[in-house]
């Protein structure tokens, strides 16, 4: 029962590394300050949340699963550019590119 548990844990630990993961380094990337840091960390983290959400729920169905996270893609490109600008976005971009 125990292993179930820490398996709990560490499903829920995942996203939130993940998402901190990826404003650390947008942050460092784009100089941005503490609060659109953490603007951009909620934004990845509940990218991570609803992408695993559709993994489990779409599982047995590829491709709803691949539409469906396609969409959650668009939603998030929108929200980061939204929040940070056209210009902000290509240079992150080119950044992923560049790594």
């Amino acid at each position: 029962m125990t292993f179930f548990i820490a398996l709990g844990v560490n499903a829920q630990v995942k996203p939130e590394k993940k998402a901190k993961k990826i404003a650390n380094e947008m942050t460092e990337v784009l100089s941005l300050d503490k609060q659109e840091s953490k603007a951009i960390y909620k934004i990845q983290l509940e990218r991570f949340k609803e992408g695993e959400a559709i993994k489990k729920e779409y599982a047995n169905q590829p491709e709803v699963k691949k539409q469906k996270l396609n969409k959650l893609g668009s939603k998030v490109y929108n929200q980061l550019k939204d929040y940070l600008g056209m210009d902000s976005l290509k240079k992150w971009k080119s950044h992923k590119k560049n790594n």
